[in-house]
């Protein structure tokens, strides 16, 4: 009977730790190149994708809170290749990543960035399985800064917070 109730406790203690309120946690540096507010405690990521514009290896962080596996916020820093594949101009980069966004997930949501913010866009995509993909690109310095967040519903307010914290340095 005293493994019964300590199994229970447990479960209990680990369902209030998966339960726990997030606290903002404010990120900054200089080295990527941008700032942003994230929902919990972010985790450092590091992974290469293949674009448009040739193999990318992105740098940044990641928070996913706890026990959701349809939450992702993340915000990130990829090196343009060498070379004119994809474009040369913000313009032609922006529009090569928009395309490819589209071959993707099909309809995309654009809306541009202010001059001060970019140049650079906001997107918004239903992806395949139901999620919606809210996003940010900004490209400066030879660099696509990015920062999405990855939900369940179309307009959730953590996600809409944390794009408009986004901020590319100067």
């Amino acid at each position: 009977m005293k493994g019964g109730w300590l199994g229970g406790a447990a479960l209990v203690a680990l369902i209030a730790l998966g339960c726990g309120k997030d606290r903002p946690v404010p990120f900054r540096d200089e080295r990527l190149g941008i700032a942003i507010v994230f929902p919990g405690a972010p985790q450092g990521v590091r992974y290469a994708e293949s674009t448009p514009f040739g193999a990318i290896e992105w740098f940044g962080r990641a928070y996913r809170p706890a026990g959701r596996l349809d939450s992702n916020f993340q915000a990130e820093v990829g090196n343009l290749p060498p070379g004119s594949r994809g474009g040369t101009t913000p313009a032609e980069v922006m529009g090569t990543y928009h395309r490819w966004l589209i071959a993707r997930f099909g309809r995309v949501e654009r809306t541009e960035l202010s001059a001060e913010q970019g140049p650079g866009f906001r997107y918004r995509v239903r992806s395949p399985m139901g999620t919606y993909l809210n996003g940010a690109l900004v490209v400066r310095r030879g660099r696509l800064h990015r920062a999405e967040a990855t939900t369940s519903q179309g307009d959730e307010p953590k996600a809409r917070t944390f794009l408009e914290d986004f901020e590319v340095l100067p």
